[in-house]
């Protein structure tokens, strides 16, 4: 997989309900609402992958106050993406969601649909706002690496819950210093951590993957998605409001250490 030589559609979904954390993604993070701090990290990328043949950034959303400040503000740089209400439920799929994506935009001659069905996508989920400018730096580089692999996605070593924790297998033909290895097994449980010391949290700020194989495989084929680890001290994925203020408190963190990270321009 080379995807320098593939269109990208960079996905943002920032749905309006959330069940523990009310309006968590219009909820101000920092001078911003929280959904904006991953459009910030998606017109980076962007810039950062100028090298493609098209890539589009989009928001979907079901949310009418989230899409009028996309089309307000980035009117330019972000689709706004209307999404469908049965596409907006816990039970939702994402990779529907992305297909959805693409489809309305071709409804609307906004983009070719054989050349984003057989490109690359980028998901950036808005509960995981603190993205290192070096991280999407290196990320982007890593992209043209992918080899055989389907997709590759963003993980940290450090955690403190069994939340979104993997196993990492080690494969010595990882060509990159970045590269961890392949995402394994989810583990359930700390006995699970116990046999195995290698594992990692997937964190939800970087997934890429092949469209062609979205429905196919989901998000990580086993044995073909690479981890991508993040240099952030640790990760947060919101969603709770302690969650929300440990978010707050690692942004000052970042300041103080002068380490920086995408956000949002007034």
């Amino acid at each position: 997989m080379n995807a320098l030589n593939e269109n990208l559609v960079i996905v943002i979904p920032a749905r309006k309900n959330s069940k523990r954390l009310k309006n968590k993604n219009v909820k101000n993070f920092f001078g911003f609402p929280l959904f904006e701090w991953s459009l910030a990290a998606g017109l980076f990328l962007k810039q950062q992958l100028s090298g493609l043949r098209e890539i589009s950034v989009v928001c979907t959303s079901d949310d009418d106050q989230i899409l009028e400040l996309v089309k307000k503000k980035y009117s330019s740089s972000i689709l706004a993406v209307k999404r469908k209400p049965e596409l907006s439920d816990d039970n939702a799929i994402l990779s529907d969601v992305i297909f959805d994506c693409i489809y309305r935009l071709a409804e609307r001659h906004v983009i070719r649909l054989d050349h984003y069905l057989s490109g690359s996508f980028i998901l950036l989920q808005p509960t995981s706002p603190i993205r290192l400018k070096d991280d999407l730096v290196s990320f982007c580089r890593q992209i043209k690496n992918l080899g055989n692999n389907l997709s590759m996605v963003s993980v940290n070593k450090n955690y403190s819950e069994m939340k979104d924790v993997y196993e990492i297998i080690k494969f010595s033909e990882a060509k990159s210093d970045f590269l961890l290895g392949h995402i394994g097994k989810k583990m359930l449980k700390v006995r699970d951590i116990k046999k195995d010391s290698s594992s990692a949290f997937v964190d939800g700020s970087l997934y890429l993957g092949l469209m062609s194989m979205l429905k196919e495989k989901g998000f990580m084929p086993a044995a073909k998605t690479l981890a991508f680890p993040l240099s952030i001290k640790r990760s947060i994925d919101i969603d709770t409001e302690k969650e929300f203020e440990d978010a707050l408190v690692l942004i000052k963190e970042l300041q103080n250490l002068e380490l920086e990270y995408v956000s949002p321009k007034i």
